[in-house]
């Protein structure tokens, strides 16, 4: 059964807070940030704060690069050069090849792996905070985990932009 999680960006916080929740409004993840002068770095938490996974955002590359590391092993996600939408893709891990693309104002997103449809987003417009509706269609924990990381990075990517 297809699961909705809902990401925010919280308003005011000192370094950084992302909380993922499910369709009840409970708590499932949350990503807090942590800054230094040449890498920006995200932790990501469950509801019993177990760090799952770090992104780490890697200032003077080429293009915007997040490197990641924790349960679903070591990969990088890179955005595509010179496209009028966001677009990524993954090496390494178990999601290597795996595509996330954003559509051209940035507000719905789907996430692809092996010619898969594992996640699609929509941003909610009428909204205090910075909020994306994300509607799971498989039920492999991996996958919403990978979710999860691929929307985090894109909210990362955005802000920075912004």
């Amino acid at each position: 059964m297809a699961k909705a999680l809902t990401v925010s960006t919280r308003v005011i916080s000192l370094f950084g807070r992302i909380d993922i929740t499910d369709e009840q409004g409970q708590l499932c993840y949350y990503g807090k940030g942590e800054f230094s002068l040449l890498r920006r770095r995200w932790r990501i938490f469950d509801n019993n704060d177990n760090e799952l996974a770090q992104i780490i955002h890697k200032r003077f590359a080429i293009r915007p690069t997040f490197l990641v590391s924790g349960q679903l092993g070591d990969m990088m996600l890179q955005r595509k050069f010179f496209s009028l939408k966001r677009e990524y893709w993954v090496t390494g891990g178990p999601y290597d090849g795996a595509t996330f693309k954003g559509n051209l104002l940035d507000l719905a997103f789907t996430i692809m792996h092996n010619g898969k449809l594992i996640a699609k987003a929509a941003e909610k417009l009428i909204s205090i905070r910075d909020t994306h509706r994300v509607e799971l269609t498989s039920s492999d924990a991996n996958d919403e985990l990978f979710t999860v990381i691929a929307m985090i990075a894109m909210q990362l990517e955005k802000k920075a932009s912004d």
